[in-house]
């Protein structure tokens, strides 16, 4: 089966670590030239690899690095001892160091998240305006000035991307950048001595800016840090990845830092690869949330002070009627007595009777209270799902009070119905737990997720220089550690991994991490065709599909998120998707419980299955191009960079909502098959909407139609 995966397929489609035809090898530029000879002799060995010209399908040339002889798995490519590596020590370490110590707003991680950009954004002018004086000259003036991303796109060219949470989100961005680079141009103008007055502009700001964001590594490093000669590394879903090396001598060395064989790998074993070693994971959350405000007064929680109140008000009215007595004509003195003091034992045993009849309303509705904050307290009201079952369970238990108060149920039986109500809470939120641990992989949180992201909505920002350079400083408080250790390790390297290896003449490249193409825009400018990590984000305005009052209330009363939002990707079965259109139809006392995860009831699931269906074939139908024309597009020469991008972009969304379409399509019709009556074995056969990939579309599937198996040998 590990033949078949996504990734072998794309992978053979890309003609990833094959030879590339159209690869030209030039000469080098002398300034790069002058730069590499530099390098080597300071030390750094560059192996099997050399500057080349690829193009993209539309012919639009880009350099990269290409094997010069087939590199094998475990190979060094590239290797740069420490001290060559620009980091942010260098930097703080510089002659602005007093300058980074009087405007520790700006320039100190206790201020700002991105205080290593700003220190480097800074150092890299001063050092871009000495020329060739600067031990860093050859690396600066290698940046190119052609390259950029997706925030410093512009607006016509942002707007092809047809991502409107994405475009929101890069204007965002490019408006705090104008507010960083003002800032860092207000502090720079009070040291002439240190920045001549063409040195801090707009266009010099963000080319380094850019390749601050696009080219520096940082993850496994003590600092921010710019490599040399790497950074002409492409991006692709290979397993290149960097390492650390130590001398013998090197007390920091361990077994694991020990260099592994290098050997040739059989087809076989390329083919076996079935994740990316030395990849590094990425989030890729762009929020985008949208928050219902406004009210909703179709629906009035019960409200026992109030009830309390009115109900003791009648009573008494009532009983002052009831008990107004007058003495009668004729009747003696000893007889009107008697009848009073009838009256008044009466009217003790009807107060103790309404007293003993409110406090057991009263303890019924506590019970329900408490089994509400239970609710609360242990179930996220603003995830996928659980809204749906919360709004019956809030209905279930405002129907048993309503019933139990009206008479139309007895003390014992609404304790009952609260008590079972808060015992399905508890097994949902198991079930919930070990859904979102077992098969989504993901954390639980003891802050609900709606707590979490309101609460981001309140973290104020800084819109203007004024407000960044007044903040109060503490006179007591160290802004900058005392010691800028250097990394511990001896020399930086390029490596392939243990399964990947290059033919000769195919681009290297070197994996920057598991991105979607929505980050690789934000990150780099750039996406990737038949990108395996990459995802459409389908939202979904569900308030239409809450079918009880009790759950819009809800959510109007915690101004819950307006959308429920799914990443739909080549590589996995949506299978929190279909779990959301289940919720829909899931009816608290219909459908068993553990049906709500998992697969129990076919017919439930195959209504899941066509919802999802219709959801999706509506959200592809407002793409405002088709994928057809698309995929003739890339080949269009007319475009630019930006523009063969923004096409990849919406390419690569179109085929993950088809892909996504197929699946579900193939899940009905194996349901079809199952619900008259035809053995499992048959059922999951090749079907129309397979097409050329049955095998991966059943490695997809296998867990998916494992819980179908398991609903064949379920009690009726």
């Amino acid at each position: 089966m590990k033949r078949h995966s996504i990734g072998k397929r794309f992978r053979k489609l890309k003609g990833l670590r094959k030879a590339d035809p159209n690869a030209i090898i030039p000469e080098t530029p002398k300034q790069l030239q002058d730069y590499i000879e530099t390098l080597t002799n300071k030390g750094v060995h560059i192996n099997k690899v050399k500057y080349a010209i690829f193009q993209t399908k539309n012919g639009l040339k880009y350099p990269g690095l290409i094997a010069s002889e087939k590199i094998l798995s475990n190979e060094t490519l590239v290797s740069v001892p420490k001290d060559l590596l620009f980091t942010t020590r260098h930097a703080f370490e510089s002659p602005l160091k007093q300058m980074f110590l009087d405007h520790p707003q700006y320039f100190s991680n206790q201020f700002y998240p991105s205080w290593e950009d700003h220190q480097l954004l800074a150092y890299i002018l001063y050092e871009y305006q000495r020329g060739p004086e600067s031990e860093w000259h050859l690396l600066i003036s290698n940046l190119p000035r052609d390259i950029d991303y997706l925030v410093f796109w512009n607006h016509e060219e942002q707007d092809l991307l047809d991502d409107e949470q994405l475009v929101k989100l890069a204007r965002k961005q490019y408006q705090e950048f104008l507010v960083e680079f003002e800032t860092l141009k207000c502090i720079t103008d009070k040291y002439p001595n240190l920045f001549k007055p063409e040195t801090v502009t707009l266009d010099n700001a963000k080319w380094i800016y850019t390749h601050l964001v696009t080219r520096c590594f940082g993850k496994y490093l003590a600092y921010v840090t710019m490599v040399p000669f790497c950074e002409l590394f492409n991006h692709e879903c290979t397993d290149v990845f960097y390492d650390f090396e130590y001398n013998a001598d090197n007390p920091n060395k361990s077994e694991e830092s020990e260099q592994t064989q290098i050997k040739e790998l059989t087809e076989d074993e390329q083919l076996s690869v079935t994740s990316s070693d030395g990849s590094y994971h990425s989030e890729d959350e762009i929020s985008d949330s949208e928050y219902i405000t406004d009210n909703y007064d179709q629906f009035k929680e019960f409200d026992f002070d109030q009830f309390s109140e009115k109900s003791t008000k009648n009573f008494y009215e009532e009983f002052t009627r009831t008990f107004d007595i007058k003495q009668q004509e004729n009747e003696e003195e000893e007889e009107f007595n008697k009848r009073i003091k009838e009256l008044q034992d009466q009217q003790i045993k009807m107060r103790k009777d309404f007293n003993i009849k409110l406090n057991l309303q009263r303890e019924v509705f506590l019970l329900s209270r408490d089994c509400k904050s239970f609710i609360f307290q242990n179930l996220d009201y603003g995830d996928n799902y659980s809204i749906f079952f919360i709004g019956q369970m809030f209905n279930k238990l405002e129907k048993s009070i309503q019933e139990y108060i009206n008479g139309g149920k007895a003390y014992f039986m609404a304790r009952e119905d609260v008590k079972r109500i808060q015992l399905t809470c508890n097994t949902y939120r198991n079930n919930l737990y070990a859904f979102q641990k077992d098969v989504m992989k993901k954390p639980i949180y003891q802050t609900t997720s709606f707590q979490q992201k309101r609460s981001k909505t309140q973290n104020s920002t800084l819109d203007n220089v004024e407000q960044i350079l007044s903040q109060p400083l503490d006179p007591e408080c160290e802004y900058y550690k005392p010691v800028w250790e250097k990394d511990k390790f001896d020399r930086f390297v390029m490596k392939a991994s243990s399964k990947d290896q290059f033919e000769k003449g195919a681009q290297v490249y070197f994996c920057y991490g598991r991105l979607s193409n929505r980050m690789m825009l934000m990150r780099y400018g750039m996406t990737l065709e038949y990108n395996k990590y990459d995802h459409a984000h389908l939202r979904i305005e569900y308030l239409k599909y809450l079918q009880n009052h009790e759950a819009i209330w809800l959510v109007h009363k915690y101004q819950l998120s307006k959308y429920k939002r799914f990443k739909l990707k080549h590589t996995t079965f949506p299978i929190d998707f279909i779990i959301f259109c289940k919720s829909i139809f899931w009816t608290f006392n219909v459908h068993s419980l553990d049906s709500f995860f998992k697969i129990q009831d076919l017919k439930l699931e195959r209504k899941a299955l066509q919802l999802a269906l219709e959801i999706l074939v509506e959200e592809i139908s407002k793409f405002s191009d088709k994928l057809e024309d698309n995929e003739k597009l890339l080949y269009d020469n007319t475009l630019g960079y930006h523009e063969y991008f923004a096409v990849i972009y919406r390419l690569e969304r179109q085929r993950i909502y088809h892909h996504n379409i197929n699946l579900i399509k193939i899940c009905i019709v194996v349901i079809d098959r199952m619900l008259d009556g035809v053995p499992f074995e048959q059922a999951t056969e090749k079907t129309q909407f397979d097409f050329d990939y049955c095998e991966t579309n059943r490695m997809i599937l296998t867990k998916y139609f494992e819980q179908m198996r398991y609903a064949l040998y379920l009690p009726k």
